[in-house]
């Protein structure tokens, strides 16, 4: 079947309903919403067989929607109608919410109902909920309503009768920080996360957009006095305890969202920093970037970087972790990144921030390097990536660097740097790509800009195996699979291996060419005379809106498409 996307961004649900349908056999374009005509000239071009909108900020012209069969993907339950949808049922603390696919319709949200899912709520910030429960759902009720379609003579329910809530202004997010408990603070950052941000003046003394919230069950100030500072964050005192807030982004179109002591970086001097080891056992509640586990034999690393973006200090902290696991006495090293991202490679944004951007991208990449090379060199331990969320560009290949990979069902990857202005791309790609899939497949994945399932990067050999619905599934079987490899006869044999390779001369000498000539593309990426990679950089950190569909996104923008 032909289907077309209209979306404002190509999002993670954008993403991960290309893979589901495209695995499917059908055949997906999709036009970016850049205006209202081009919108209809998409139509026109593609002819397709349905169109569905995973995310769209405008309302559809009617000569679609009236001449071609327009599903919309709601993030709430039949009846709720409203541009907040997740904002107000977070703020409200509603116990179940929902996805509804409804036809698009000249009034917001009020067409039929062609399939609807409900959830448990977590207490969790929206972008979680959205890139897990709200996906989940939506690719369920998509499905159900392709199978729909194609069987034909289906008749879709009436919306049911509802409350339109209007777009959650900042007024209603606003912190009281004289009368709000932590609780209050948290669900407030939590439904504005990762967009718009909550305003606040008091806490900086000037207006800032405060992101990504963390309870602290232990220290103690007053309420809206930074308190102390650790990783780049600060905890904030509220009526009844404390909160660390990670991310600030001044009020401003010329602003970019950053590390709080990146914006003031005079708190570091004023308050105490309250550092934590990965390995240190803290009994309560409180904010940590990489936390290190033992269990069993095996060391299991997580890292919680926001929005899986990986500064030039967030790798060396990294990379400092991963040698502290080389010296315990464990058989296997485990990295496990976060629930909603594995890694995303390079962080653009505090590369933007930096007095000299291209300095600081080379800064981090080989930051990220020393970190990969860390793992390549580890000849006498198991080493596995649980990729529990998604990952793109660097964060992928950091995977690979490993010797066993498992990722979730239903993530999403990108194993490719063409997006951003053409990078060539590090992180030893050269070796761990064609060693998994040959030279030919993957010059094939270096160059395809699409996103890839990971049963699709299973398939074609890219990772090991998928398993697990959810985040604790995952883990649960990830650490089942791998205590029964490490206590298994075949887990000697495996290691003498691994010494013999990873310690030979040839291979050292391999892995330092690899490094070197990716570092001398990367270096013309980065200060050569192509400005490709910093005028995209730019465009992705301020989050510029796209002025044309590129034609990797749209089939029907391609030379050549003749419609059917």
């Amino acid at each position: 079947m032909r289907v077309l996307f209209y979306c404002y961004r190509f999002n993670s649900l954008s993403q991960r309903l290309y893979c589901e349908l495209t695995e499917r056999g059908h055949e997906v374009s999709v036009e970016l919403d850049v205006h209202p005509e081009l919108m209809i000239e998409a139509a026109e071009l593609y002819r397709p067989d349905l169109i569905i909108a995973p995310f769209l900020r405008r309302k559809i012209p009617a000569e679609v929607w009236s001449k071609y069969k327009t599903l919309v993907i709601h993030p709430g339950p039949p009846g709720d109608r409203g541009p907040s949808a997740l904002d107000w049922a977070i703020l409200k603390n509603e116990r179940r919410w929902g996805v509804t696919l409804i036809e698009a319709t000249e009034e917001y949200d009020a067409g039929d109902v062609w399939a609807w899912r409900e959830f448990p709520m977590r207490f969790a910030r929206k972008s979680s909920l959205y890139r897990n429960e709200v996906t989940e759902s939506a690719v369920e009720c998509v499905l159900e309503a392709i199978d729909k379609f194609e069987r034909g003579g289906f008749k879709p329910e009436p919306q049911r009768e509802g409350k339109w809530n209007p777009k959650m202004e900042q007024s209603v997010r606003r912190i009281d920080w004289e009368r709000d408990t932590t609780e209050d603070v948290l669900r407030k950052v939590y439904a504005s996360d990762s967009q718009p941000g909550v305003l606040d003046e008091k806490v900086f003394g000037e207006e800032v957009l405060l992101y990504n919230a963390f309870p602290e069950e232990e220290l103690r100030g007053r309420p809206g006095e930074v308190i102390a500072h650790r990783d780049e964050a600060v905890c904030i005192g509220t009526t009844d305890g404390a909160v660390w807030i990670t991310h600030v982004r001044r009020r401003g179109k010329n602003s970019i969202k950053l590390p709080v002591l990146r914006v003031f970086p005079g708190i570091a001097e004023r308050v105490p920093e309250v550092p934590i080891k990965p390995w240190e056992k803290v009994e309560v509640r409180t904010y940590r970037e990489i936390l290190y586990e033992e269990e069993k034999d095996i060391a299991y690393i997580y890292f919680n970087f926001y929005n899986g973006a990986m500064s030039t200090e967030q790798c060396e902290k990294l990379r400092d972790v991963v040698r502290y696991a080389k010296r315990r006495p464990v058989k296997a090293i485990v990295l496990l990144g976060q629930e909603d991202f594995f890694s995303n490679g390079m962080n653009l944004n505090t590369i933007e921030n930096a007095e000299s951007p291209p300095d600081e991208s080379w800064r981090n990449i080989n930051a990220m390097d020393d970190l990969c090379e860390e793992i390549l060199k580890t000849p006498d331990r198991l080493t596995v990536a649980g990729m529990q969320g998604n990952a793109g560009a660097g964060g992928v290949f950091l995977a690979l660097t490993c010797d066993l990979v498992f990722a979730r069902k239903g993530v999403v990857l990108n194993p490719h740097y063409k997006n951003i202005g053409n990078l060539y791309g590090s992180e030893f790609w050269t070796y761990t790509l064609p060693k998994r899939v040959g030279w030919e497949k993957g010059r094939e994945v270096m160059e395809r800009r699409m996103p890839v399932s990971s049963e699709q990067a299973q398939e074609m050999g890219l990772i090991d195996k998928v398993f697990g619905r959810t985040p604790s599934e995952f883990r649960r079987e990830l650490k089942r699979r791998v205590e029964e490899f490490v206590d298994s006869p075949e887990f000697d044999s495996f290691i003498r291996e691994k010494v013999k390779e990873r310690t030979s001369p040839e291979w050292e000498e391999l892995i330092k060419r690899c490094r070197e000539e990716e570092l001398e593309r990367m270096k013309l990426n980065f200060y050569g005379f192509d400005t490709s990679y910093h005028i995209a950089r730019y465009y992705f950190v301020y989050r510029l809106p796209h002025f044309r569909t590129p034609p990797y996104l749209a089939i029907h923008r391609r030379l050549g498409f003749t419609p059917p």
